[in-house]
């Protein structure tokens, strides 16, 4: 078959309906059980003879994109054939706010298009992970969503992930990648999410800042990255102990013990922290709470997910947005498009741009004397 991005003009002349047809459904301009133009129609459509006509149609019928009735026409085909298509959805916790956006988006599209899903936990433990990938390679399943769970080095299911596509299962990735490894992803852009956050602080006359990141999970810290870069590149040092690590999101108990340990122990508090995500922050208000302090009086937090968290307290989260159900409803529409429609072997990476949505707990910070040799915010 050919490719979907081939130039009409390049194409020989029944590669103009062939390509038509496959693009139409992909793009869920024509339907299974869809009534195709006749052949006179497409003839004048794509100013093509019959034969180009009639030698497309035989080979979208072995391809399994359409079927001919005589006496009647030819009609858009299911790919799915007899058997029931399955889809297995792979994520670290289903009553995590973020992953019922994903699955809630994901589910409707998979549905819709006649899909079973299979949810599955990985409770954020990397051996469970792919216990739970080889039970979906045992089921046969078409096609697998994942969040993986990887930190950025080190080891992952990246391989196993491979061996299944290498088995005709598709496979999207939601939230991250691997570097070097090529797969179709979906995935908001961390690293300028990191720069947006830092940025807000500094126009809100924020010089104290400190950092609370997830050093488990590669998203956040990238988030982590590009924000301590962007305050490097306005003069402004993150000194490592305002910097509070704790170690994924199985570990939240351990986050607190943490933040709690720094804060108190610390001589000069921040005017304001960066979290990595909204969990990290409430986490961090019980701190603050624990301690007598007050967000955003004693300091500012500013925040990644603009979960339902973010909203649930007296004081809101400023959050950069996390769109879970677009990204959920974009995997499982390219996923279900190269499950029942496999044009080409292709892999896609979709990057979605951060927003920040503010609300109360980011305050614009007290005047201050620049130390000497502290250049100014451009």
């Amino acid at each position: 078959m050919i490719a979907p991005h081939d130039d009409l003009t390049e194409l020989k002349k029944y590669q103009r309906v062939e390509r038509w047809v496959i693009e139409s459904l992909s793009r869920r301009e024509l339907m299974p059980g869809d009534l195709l133009p006749s052949e006179g129609e497409l003839c004048t459509k794509f100013a093509v003879g019959r034969n180009s006509v009639r030698t497309a149609l035989v080979k979208l019928s072995h391809a399994g994109y359409v079927e001919t009735k005589k006496g009647i026409g030819t009609f858009c085909k299911s790919m799915s054939g007899s058997r029931a298509m399955t889809v297995g959805f792979v994520c670290f916790f289903s009553n995590s706010p973020i992953f019922q956006r994903i699955i809630s988006g994901c589910y409707r599209v998979l549905s819709r298009n006649g899909f079973q899903v299979l949810l599955n936990q990985s409770e954020f433990d990397l051996q469970k992970e792919r216990e739970v990938l080889l039970e979906l390679e045992r089921r046969r399943v078409d096609g697998i969503v994942i969040e993986p769970i990887f930190s950025g080095s080190g080891p992952s299911n990246a391989d196993l992930l491979r061996r299944l596509e290498s088995k005709g299962i598709r496979i999207v990735l939601v939230d991250t990648q691997y570097p070097g490894f090529e797969f179709t992803s979906i995935l908001l852009d961390d690293l300028a999410g990191g720069r947006l956050v830092a940025s807000h602080l500094l126009q809100k006359r924020h010089r104290r800042i400190g950092i609370v990141y997830d050093s488990a999970y590669y998203p956040k810290r990238l988030r982590m990255q590009a924000a301590s870069e962007e305050l490097t590149r306005n003069g402004v040092t993150v000194p490592s102990e305002w910097i509070i690590a704790h170690d994924g999101p199985a570990r939240r108990g351990q986050l607190y013990s943490n933040a709690f340990k720094a804060i108190s122990g610390m001589r000069e508090l921040p005017t304001a922290f960066i979290c990595t995500s909204d969990e990290e922050s409430l986490t961090l208000m019980d701190v603050a709470l624990d301690l007598g302090k007050k967000v955003p009086g004693d300091f500012s937090i500013i925040s990644f997910d603009n979960s339902s968290f973010a909203d649930l307290r007296n004081v809101s989260l400023t959050s950069v947005d996390h769109p879970g159900e677009y990204i959920g409803d974009l995997a499982a529409t390219i996923l279900s498009r190269e499950v029942c429609y496999p044009l080409v072997e292709r892999k896609t990476v979709t990057w979605i741009a951060p927003r920040l949505v503010e609300r109360t707990s980011v305050r614009e910070a007290e005047s201050y004397e620049r130390p000497s040799g502290e250049r100014a915010i451009e």
